[in-house]
Protein backbone atom coordinates (compact mmCIF):
# COMPACT_ATOMS: atom_id res chain seq x y z
CA UNK A 1 0.00 0.00 0.00
CA UNK A 2 3.06 2.50 0.97
CA UNK A 3 4.66 1.74 -2.08
CA UNK A 4 1.59 2.43 -4.71
CA UNK A 5 0.80 5.78 -2.72
CA UNK A 6 4.49 6.44 -3.30
CA UNK A 7 4.06 6.09 -6.92
CA UNK A 8 0.55 7.76 -7.38
CA UNK A 9 2.07 10.84 -5.22
CA UNK A 10 4.86 10.79 -7.92
CA UNK A 11 2.61 10.97 -10.93
CA UNK A 12 0.58 13.72 -9.45
CA UNK A 13 3.88 15.59 -8.53
CA UNK A 14 4.61 15.43 -12.35
CA UNK A 15 1.25 16.46 -13.48
CA UNK A 16 1.81 20.07 -11.88
CA UNK A 17 1.91 22.40 -15.14
CA UNK A 18 4.33 24.76 -14.06
CA UNK A 19 4.87 26.24 -17.41
CA UNK A 20 1.16 26.72 -17.83
CA UNK A 21 1.09 28.15 -14.05
CA UNK A 22 3.87 30.65 -14.49
CA UNK A 23 2.82 32.01 -17.78
CA UNK A 24 -0.88 32.45 -17.19
CA UNK A 25 -0.41 33.93 -14.21
CA UNK A 26 2.34 36.40 -15.75
CA UNK A 27 1.34 37.14 -18.84
CA UNK A 28 -2.53 35.72 -18.36
CA UNK A 29 -2.14 33.82 -21.13
CA UNK A 30 -2.23 29.86 -22.16
CA UNK A 31 1.29 28.97 -23.00
CA UNK A 32 -0.51 25.91 -25.41
CA UNK A 33 -1.90 28.25 -27.71
CA UNK A 34 1.81 29.31 -29.16
CA UNK A 35 4.89 28.21 -30.55
CA UNK A 36 5.32 24.50 -30.32
CA UNK A 37 2.53 24.25 -27.64
CA UNK A 38 3.93 22.61 -25.03
CA UNK A 39 4.34 23.88 -21.90
CA UNK A 40 7.90 23.47 -20.86
CA UNK A 41 10.77 25.97 -20.47
CA UNK A 42 11.59 26.63 -24.09
CA UNK A 43 8.28 27.34 -25.27
CA UNK A 44 7.65 28.96 -22.10
CA UNK A 45 10.32 31.38 -22.98
CA UNK A 46 9.69 32.12 -26.35
CA UNK A 47 5.71 33.23 -25.01
CA UNK A 48 7.05 34.83 -21.42
CA UNK A 49 9.96 35.28 -21.49
CA UNK A 50 13.75 34.17 -19.96
CA UNK A 51 12.63 34.59 -16.46
CA UNK A 52 9.87 32.78 -16.85
CA UNK A 53 11.39 30.02 -18.43
CA UNK A 54 14.04 29.80 -16.12
CA UNK A 55 11.68 29.18 -13.36
CA UNK A 56 9.70 26.51 -15.25
CA UNK A 57 13.01 24.79 -15.86
CA UNK A 58 13.81 24.41 -11.92
CA UNK A 59 10.60 24.15 -10.90
CA UNK A 60 10.33 21.00 -13.28
CA UNK A 61 13.69 19.49 -12.82
CA UNK A 62 12.92 20.43 -9.14
CA UNK A 63 9.92 18.37 -8.97
CA UNK A 64 11.55 14.94 -10.45
CA UNK A 65 14.80 15.71 -8.33
CA UNK A 66 13.05 16.17 -4.89
CA UNK A 67 10.76 12.34 -5.95
CA UNK A 68 13.96 10.63 -6.35
CA UNK A 69 15.65 12.18 -3.48
CA UNK A 70 12.58 11.71 -1.30
CA UNK A 71 11.78 8.25 -2.17
CA UNK A 72 15.91 7.41 -1.74
CA UNK A 73 15.53 8.98 1.67
CA UNK A 74 12.54 6.69 2.70
CA UNK A 75 14.76 3.79 2.14
CA UNK A 76 12.50 2.40 -0.73
CA UNK A 77 13.74 -0.46 -2.89
CA UNK A 78 15.70 0.75 -5.80
CA UNK A 79 12.53 -0.84 -8.20
CA UNK A 80 10.36 1.91 -6.77
CA UNK A 81 12.40 4.53 -6.82
CA UNK A 82 12.66 4.06 -10.42
CA UNK A 83 9.32 3.65 -10.75
CA UNK A 84 8.39 6.51 -9.12
CA UNK A 85 11.12 9.04 -10.86
CA UNK A 86 9.30 7.71 -14.39
CA UNK A 87 5.71 8.26 -12.90
CA UNK A 88 7.17 12.11 -12.63
CA UNK A 89 7.70 12.18 -16.43
CA UNK A 90 4.64 10.76 -16.98
CA UNK A 91 3.00 12.86 -15.50
CA UNK A 92 4.63 15.66 -17.07
CA UNK A 93 3.48 13.95 -20.02
CA UNK A 94 0.50 13.10 -19.72
CA UNK A 95 -0.73 15.41 -17.07
CA UNK A 96 -3.79 14.70 -14.65
CA UNK A 97 -4.63 18.77 -14.47
CA UNK A 98 -5.13 18.86 -17.79
CA UNK A 99 -7.22 16.02 -18.35
CA UNK A 100 -9.38 17.01 -15.35
CA UNK A 101 -9.37 20.46 -16.40
CA UNK A 102 -9.82 20.07 -20.82
CA UNK A 103 -11.22 16.73 -21.01
CA UNK A 104 -7.91 15.60 -22.18
CA UNK A 105 -3.73 15.29 -20.99
CA UNK A 106 -1.32 17.70 -21.79
CA UNK A 107 2.06 16.47 -23.99
CA UNK A 108 4.62 17.71 -22.48
CA UNK A 109 8.49 16.74 -23.48
CA UNK A 110 9.18 15.66 -20.13
CA UNK A 111 13.17 16.77 -20.81
CA UNK A 112 13.83 18.86 -17.73
CA UNK A 113 12.30 16.35 -15.83
CA UNK A 114 14.92 14.35 -17.18
CA UNK A 115 17.33 16.37 -15.83
CA UNK A 116 16.02 16.27 -12.45
CA UNK A 117 15.64 12.28 -12.31
CA UNK A 118 19.40 12.33 -13.15
CA UNK A 119 20.34 15.17 -10.80
CA UNK A 120 18.33 13.11 -8.21
CA UNK A 121 20.74 10.00 -9.03
CA UNK A 122 23.38 11.91 -9.01
CA UNK A 123 22.27 13.27 -5.43
CA UNK A 124 22.04 9.40 -4.37
CA UNK A 125 24.67 8.29 -5.10
CA UNK A 126 23.41 6.20 -7.97
CA UNK A 127 25.34 8.11 -10.97
CA UNK A 128 28.56 10.51 -10.41
CA UNK A 129 28.19 13.56 -11.36
CA UNK A 130 29.98 13.96 -14.45
CA UNK A 131 28.32 11.08 -15.83
CA UNK A 132 24.69 12.46 -14.68
CA UNK A 133 25.41 16.14 -16.55
CA UNK A 134 26.77 13.85 -19.35
CA UNK A 135 23.67 14.51 -21.40
CA UNK A 136 22.77 17.95 -20.50
CA UNK A 137 26.92 18.76 -21.99
CA UNK A 138 25.96 16.48 -24.98
CA UNK A 139 22.93 18.80 -25.44
CA UNK A 140 24.74 21.92 -25.32
CA UNK A 141 27.03 20.78 -27.83
CA UNK A 142 24.61 20.32 -29.94
CA UNK A 143 23.79 23.80 -29.78
CA UNK A 144 26.86 25.38 -29.90
CA UNK A 145 28.75 23.92 -32.60
CA UNK A 146 25.82 24.31 -35.17
CA UNK A 147 25.83 28.48 -33.43
CA UNK A 148 29.74 28.19 -34.20
CA UNK A 149 29.99 26.65 -37.57
CA UNK A 150 27.05 28.14 -39.50
CA UNK A 151 26.94 32.23 -37.23
CA UNK A 152 23.59 31.16 -36.55
CA UNK A 153 21.30 29.37 -33.76
CA UNK A 154 19.30 25.69 -35.26
CA UNK A 155 17.07 23.71 -33.71
CA UNK A 156 16.57 22.74 -30.22
CA UNK A 157 14.83 19.05 -30.78
CA UNK A 158 17.46 17.47 -32.44
CA UNK A 159 20.25 18.01 -29.81
CA UNK A 160 17.10 17.23 -27.20
CA UNK A 161 16.68 13.95 -28.86
CA UNK A 162 20.56 13.31 -29.13
CA UNK A 163 20.98 13.97 -25.92
CA UNK A 164 18.19 11.90 -24.46
CA UNK A 165 19.31 8.86 -26.37
CA UNK A 166 23.05 8.87 -23.94
CA UNK A 167 21.43 8.69 -20.82
CA UNK A 168 21.23 4.68 -21.04
CA UNK A 169 24.76 4.88 -22.21
CA UNK A 170 25.52 7.07 -19.22
CA UNK A 171 23.95 4.91 -16.54
CA UNK A 172 25.15 1.80 -17.81
CA UNK A 173 28.77 3.77 -17.69
CA UNK A 174 27.98 4.22 -13.98
CA UNK A 175 27.04 0.42 -13.52
CA UNK A 176 24.09 1.03 -12.10
CA UNK A 177 21.41 -1.51 -10.58
CA UNK A 178 19.05 -2.94 -13.41
CA UNK A 179 16.37 -1.04 -12.38
CA UNK A 180 18.14 2.15 -12.95
CA UNK A 181 19.18 0.82 -16.12
CA UNK A 182 15.50 0.13 -17.23
CA UNK A 183 14.72 3.76 -16.12
CA UNK A 184 16.69 5.22 -18.16
CA UNK A 185 15.39 3.48 -21.09
CA UNK A 186 12.08 4.14 -20.33
CA UNK A 187 13.09 8.04 -20.14
CA UNK A 188 14.91 7.78 -23.65
CA UNK A 189 11.63 6.18 -25.31
CA UNK A 190 9.37 8.80 -23.75
CA UNK A 191 11.17 11.37 -24.79
CA UNK A 192 11.81 10.43 -28.48
CA UNK A 193 7.70 9.27 -28.67
CA UNK A 194 6.97 12.80 -26.96
CA UNK A 195 9.22 14.74 -29.91
CA UNK A 196 7.14 12.64 -32.89
CA UNK A 197 5.89 16.09 -33.90
CA UNK A 198 8.85 17.94 -33.64
CA UNK A 199 10.17 15.33 -36.20
CA UNK A 200 7.10 16.02 -38.30
CA UNK A 201 7.64 19.84 -38.03
CA UNK A 202 11.35 19.19 -39.25
CA UNK A 203 10.44 17.47 -42.37
CA UNK A 204 7.95 20.00 -42.92
CA UNK A 205 10.10 23.30 -42.46
CA UNK A 206 8.29 24.72 -39.95
CA UNK A 207 10.29 23.80 -36.39
CA UNK A 208 10.94 27.18 -34.73
CA UNK A 209 14.43 27.93 -34.18
CA UNK A 210 16.12 28.58 -31.06
CA UNK A 211 15.66 32.67 -30.52
CA UNK A 212 12.51 32.61 -32.33
CA UNK A 213 9.81 33.96 -30.65
CA UNK A 214 6.23 32.71 -30.28
CA UNK A 215 3.62 34.66 -32.44
CA UNK A 216 2.20 37.44 -30.21
CA UNK A 217 4.55 37.18 -26.84
CA UNK A 218 6.56 39.64 -27.35
CA UNK A 219 3.75 42.06 -28.05
CA UNK A 220 2.06 40.97 -24.49
CA UNK A 221 1.42 44.22 -22.88
CA UNK A 222 0.89 44.87 -18.68
CA UNK A 223 -2.86 44.18 -18.17
CA UNK A 224 -3.63 42.19 -21.40
CA UNK A 225 -5.16 39.43 -20.08
CA UNK A 226 -6.29 35.33 -21.53
CA UNK A 227 -9.32 36.04 -23.59
CA UNK A 228 -8.39 39.91 -24.72
CA UNK A 229 -4.91 38.93 -25.82
CA UNK A 230 -6.25 35.59 -27.67
CA UNK A 231 -8.68 37.43 -29.37
CA UNK A 232 -5.84 38.79 -31.23
CA UNK A 233 -5.14 35.56 -33.77
CA UNK A 234 -1.43 34.80 -34.23
CA UNK A 235 -0.12 33.35 -37.66
CA UNK A 236 -0.84 29.76 -36.38
CA UNK A 237 -4.52 29.36 -35.34
CA UNK A 238 -3.99 28.57 -31.45
CA UNK A 239 -5.27 25.50 -29.68
CA UNK A 240 -8.44 25.01 -27.94
CA UNK A 241 -8.02 25.63 -23.94
CA UNK A 242 -7.51 21.62 -23.77
CA UNK A 243 -5.36 21.44 -26.46
CA UNK A 244 -1.80 19.91 -26.61
CA UNK A 245 1.01 20.95 -24.22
Amino acid sequence: MVTITALLLAYLVGSVPFGYLFVRTVRGLDVRTYGSHSTGAINVIRVGGIWIGLATLVADAGKAAVVVLVAAAAHMPATTVAAAAFLVMVGHAYSLWFLVKGGRPAEGKSVACALGILIGLAGIGVLPWRLALAPLGVWVFGLVVPRVLTGRWYWISPATMLASLCIPAVVRAAHAPSPYLALSVAMTALILVRHRNNLKRLLAGTEPRLGQRAPLAADVRPGLRGSAAQQRTPTSAPRAEGGRS
